[in-house]
């Protein structure tokens, strides 16, 4: 009987202790049963004020509404997101969301190597499908285009002399080359349907990080004569902004509403190219919560669900012609009934 006590004292000393351990290892913030989700973004970070923001806002979204729970982590280069993502594995996290297409090698090789975790990754699908990977992608394509008509429409308002728009990029990467190509489409629309000659020229800077590069490249394309500039390139965007607002000309943010993420810019930007990123990764995690992991498949926002579109134009809203305004909105009626190619 004592020997039958003390195994019992013991084994439940066991159990006792590694609960304790499990617990420990959890998250700051999470419970016992939460889905651990994990973020890993490139060197770009959180503060980008678009893209990894606003993903990361979907996250803490689900964070409070679900039982999940999330943490994140930021990469340099290759051997950094591979790391990371085998640290994200060895704590035990059931899902790891991958930010954008620096990230496409890693995630495919990570996915392949640990098949019973879970993995989403931004603005990128495999071909063929991985079955633990599912893949969100955004036909910004859709919402650029319009952006393309409203800048060349502005532009002929404010310097109907000699009116251009332009661009910075980050990298030459097909997710931003989808905003640049169709922007650009939208403009040439512009001088068809209104027999104009709106210029449009515009840059890669080949980083999404370089602040400065962005600003001198815009102020630039400023000197250049360029009226509206659309900035798509994380930080480096950013600094294209605000060479726009020290010189007094206009923007179009990209990933998110910038009007709030950029207060310092607000006042410049006519609108914003969104990607719907926080309802898009809400919707992956949710579903996944829910015991419907959409593995091996693919979230398309569109401008039809609301994925992708164009911002409010806030300041601007008085002061864009209502006729202008119209146009804009037929374009975007039409691109949804597929009666426009946005040149993508």
């Amino acid at each position: 009987m004592r020997l039958s006590k003390i195994f019992v004292i013991v084994l439940l000393s066991i159990t006792l202790f590694s609960t304790i351990a499990c617990e420990s290892n959890l998250p700051e913030g999470c419970k016992a049963g939460d889905m651990k989700v994990g973020m890993l973004s490139d060197a770009a970070g959180l503060d980008d004020a678009g893209f990894n923001a606003s993903t990361w806002a979907g996250l803490q979204k689900a964070d409070t509404n679900l039982a999940v729970c999330t943490s994140f982590v930021e990469g340099q280069d290759e051997a950094d997101y591979e790391r990371n993502i085998v640290d994200f594995v060895n704590q035990g996290y059931d899902m790891i969301v991958t930010v954008g297409f620096l990230l496409i090698d890693a995630t495919r090789k990570m996915a392949e190597q640990y098949p019973d975790v879970k993995f989403a990754i931004i603005d990128y699908t495999y071909d063929p499908p991985i079955p633990n990977v599912a893949g969100i992608t955004f036909n910004i394509d859709e919402a650029a285009f319009p952006a393309g008509y409203l800048a060349a429409g502005w532009a002929v308002l404010q310097d109907p002399d000699d009116p251009q728009v332009g661009y910075v990029g980050g990298m030459k990467i097909p997710p931003v080359e989808q905003f640049i190509v169709a922007y650009e489409a939208g403009v040439a629309y512009y001088n068809t349907q209104k027999s104009k000659n709106v210029g449009i020229k515009g840059t890669y800077i080949g980083d999404f990080e370089d602040f400065d590069q962005g600003r001198i490249q815009g102020n630039s394309l400023i000197d250049e004569g360029v009226d509206v500039l659309f900035a798509v390139g994380g930080k480096t965007g950013n600094g294209c902004l605000a060479a726009v607002k020290e010189r007094n000309k206009w923007g179009i943010g990209a990933d998110v509403d910038q009007y709030f993420t950029l207060p310092s810019e607000k006042d410049i930007l006519i609108t914003s190219c969104m990607k719907r990123l926080d309802n898009a990764v809400y919707s992956v995690v949710e579903s996944t919560a829910n015991g419907a992991f959409p593995g091996g498949g693919i979230y398309l926002g569109t401008l039809q669900n609301d994925g992708v579109g164009l911002a409010p134009y806030h300041d601007y809203e008085g002061r864009i012609p209502a006729g202008l305004k119209a146009e804009v909105d037929a374009i975007v009626e039409s691109i949804k009934a597929g009666e426009i190619d946005t040149g993508w």
